[in-house]
């Protein structure tokens, strides 16, 4: 047979690579259409939760593979408004502004000018903060993790009816400001430390907050519209907020430290934030890069986190496990709305709710299927770690767990005098049981993990963490509780 003339073998080498061009091209196409599809039909699942929940409010947004697949709003400004919801109405998000507020720290340390570990009270001598604890100062990291010792605020400083600066609103009530726990032990959730952290950042940018803050984090997630800073034409844009009866309307909220609720935005400017979680490693180099991003998704200053449980609250970005696959996000109350915004590495799916009422339950009809989204297309998990009966846990070690366990810290100031709750580790046959009281229908089986964590049965990852501390005592952790094991037990 002659040789293919040269033209013969050009053109049927370019027909061969049109037909793998066309290929890719139809199902890059098919990919899109069943995204879009699905993003169409959840959309639609929304609208039909919304009507018979009463809610008047809902915005939403959908990310999946560093694309923006939808963004919506369904609903109305107000019960007596007509003007429709759309993806850039304006709601308060509350403490998913603790997100932002960590994006912020870690822009800082990256490019030099603070570090996790330095205590505040290095960079800000004269904040008002007492701790009876000195070796161990109080860092950035606990801070920002909720595990520096502190409480939240008081019922008078959450209803405080004015802006303040952070200077200002720290030195209110600066007598109470101190650490009713060792720093880097306990986590317990407070509010005070994002102002702290704040403060923190004024300082070392020798700016103000919110002016730093809206230039070098939100103009820089191109969020033009969102905002800190009460304005009073911002209030006027605003999607009306409304209490748990759907019909009180709730004023403003100026909350005492905007670091960690004051945030002010749109479905539509929350879609370009959840990008930096879904995004190709690095590709946000000009906010953090995904290192930094690794770092906030990681808790490592409680007692359970340095015994390895790596469940929990980081900085600024809580993970938990549905259905044994690990979910990153962070929930705010907004005084009148209720957000949550959530994602999955492994399924690159993420999702930003707000409904413009205080009610948890009614959120939660929302936030079910879009959790459920970001975990369909992955595998089902099977528990991956050995049972009890593969692994027993040696007769002296199970004895020196168990016995009583009582709360150690009260998130609130008002908690202080009541009753501590109480756990028992009971000790059956070759197994430990966690038992919320003393009747054995509230007990759970615990299976070993490691030395230090355990696992509740059914669980697929560790959950709980006991922990001898420097102080001699044993803690019974968990992602957000600690338990002391008293004497004589």
């Amino acid at each position: 047979m002659p040789p293919m003339p040269r033209s013969e073998k050009a053109f049927t080498g370019a027909m061969a690579s049109n037909t793998f061009y066309s290929f890719i091209a139809a199902c890059l196409l098919l990919y899109t259409n069943t995204v879009a599809a699905e993003a169409n039909s959840l959309a639609l699942q929304l609208a039909r939760i919304q009507q018979p929940t009463g809610i008047g409010a809902v915005a939403y947004a959908l990310v999946e593979n560093n694309k923006i697949v939808s963004t919506g709003g369904i609903g109305t400004y107000g019960n007596n408004s007509a003007r429709p919801v759309t993806e850039t109405s304006l709601f308060r998000v509350g403490s998913v502004t603790k997100t932002f507020t960590s994006l912020a720290v870690m822009h800082l340390v990256e490019q030099g000018k603070l570090q996790l570990d330095e205590p505040i009270k290095t960079l800000a001598p004269d904040l008002p903060l007492h701790n009876p604890w000195p070796a161990t100062p109080v860092t950035l990291a606990m801070l920002l993790e909720h595990t520096a010792g502190l409480q939240d605020m008081s019922r008078e400083e959450f209803d405080y009816p004015h802006p303040l600066s952070l200077q200002a609103a720290l030195d209110l009530k600066s007598e109470t400001r101190q650490l009713h726990w060792p720093p880097g032990y306990h986590s317990s959730y407070s509010n005070l430390g994002a102002g702290y952290v704040g403060r923190v950042i004024e300082i070392v940018t020798r700016e103000d907050y919110d002016d730093w803050f809206e230039r070098e984090i939100l103009a820089a997630l191109d969020m033009q519209n969102s905002r800190l800073q009460w304005t009073k034409e911002l209030e006027q844009n605003l999607v009306t907020g409304y209490d748990a009866d759907l019909k009180t309307k709730i004023p403003y909220w100026h909350t005492l430290f905007r670091p960690f609720g004051g945030l002010n935005t749109t479905a539509n400017e929350m879609a370009k934030f959840l990008l930096l979680f879904t995004a190709a490693p690095d590709t946000n180099k000009n906010i953090v890069s995904a290192l930094a991003i690794k770092r906030m998704e990681t808790p490592e200053t409680s007692l359970a986190a340095k015994a390895g449980l790596k469940t929990g609250y980081g900085l600024g970005i809580r993970n938990s496990y549905i259905n044994g696959h690990k979910i990153y996000g962070h929930g705010g109350d907004g005084d009148g709305y209720l957000a949550e915004f959530a994602y999955s590495k492994e399924s690159k799916r993420a999702y930003f709710v707000v409904i413009n009422a205080f009610r948890h339950d009614l959120l939660e009809d929302f936030t079910t299927p879009l959790n459920n989204w970001l975990i369909e297309q992955l595998p089902a998990m099977e528990e991956v770690i050995q049972s009890a009966a593969d692994n027993p846990l040696p007769g002296n070690q199970r004895l020196a767990l168990a016995g009583e366990y009582r709360e150690v810290t009260q998130r609130f100031p008002s908690q202080n005098n009541s009753p501590a709750e109480i756990l028992h580790i009971n000790n059956e046959g070759n197994d430990l049981f966690r038992c919320i009281s003393t009747t054995t229908d509230k007990c759970i089986k615990i299976l070993p993990v490691t030395e230090a964590l355990f696992r509740l049965d059914g669980e697929t990852h560790a959950s709980i963490a006991f922990v001898k501390a420097p102080d001699g005592n044993l803690y019974l952790q968990t992602s957000f509780d600690s338990y002391q094991k008293t004497d004589g037990h």
